[in-house]
């Protein structure tokens, strides 16, 4: 599964822009576009590209209460929790974490009414020992920034 340089290339402009065309990436890259149809397939198939993503504001959405949830789970039931969150529509995230909590998810809200039927919800979950909800009051960063992506490759 070794990538070269025009691999890593192809990646660094889909994760900036993935609405790229074959041919604009050809251009961009200054190669064939069967070339870089080849490539984007292989880096599909390989499962290094999972999807093409749309970034969406939430906020302007209506989604106004992003929230980060930290829940303590009795010993061996983490996967049965993690099953039950991925059932809720309004949580995007969860994680196994270290430390004082086993998952952490992330979900938003358009309403605290909502926000509080999840909370009570999540609580009543058998193997719930406890959560911690904080209320994010600033995304400060969030997306890839070219920095981090061009470090992330070494290409550049």
């Amino acid at each position: 599964m070794a990538l070269d340089k025009l691999d890593l290339k192809i990646l660094f402009e889909l994760i900036r822009n993935s609405r790229l065309s074959s041919r604009e990436l050809s251009r961009r890259l200054g190669v064939s576009v069967g070339t870089v149809e080849l490539r984007r397939k292989r880096l599909e198939d390989l499962g290094i590209i999972k999807s093409y993503t749309l970034e969406l504001d939430l906020e302007k959405l209506g989604y106004i209460f992003p929230v980060i949830i930290d829940i303590k789970v009795r010993g061996g039931y983490l996967r049965e929790v993690e099953s039950i969150l991925k059932t809720y529509d309004n949580v995007l995230s969860i994680y196994d974490v270290t430390g004082e909590y086993d998952i952490t998810v992330l979900a938003w809200f358009r309403t605290r009414g909502g926000l509080d039927q999840f909370i009570k919800e999540v609580q009543k979950i058998e193997y719930i020992d406890r959560t911690h909800t904080r209320l994010i009051l600033n995304i400060v960063a969030e997306s890839k920034k070219d920095g981090f992506i061009t470090q992330l490759f070494n290409v550049f």
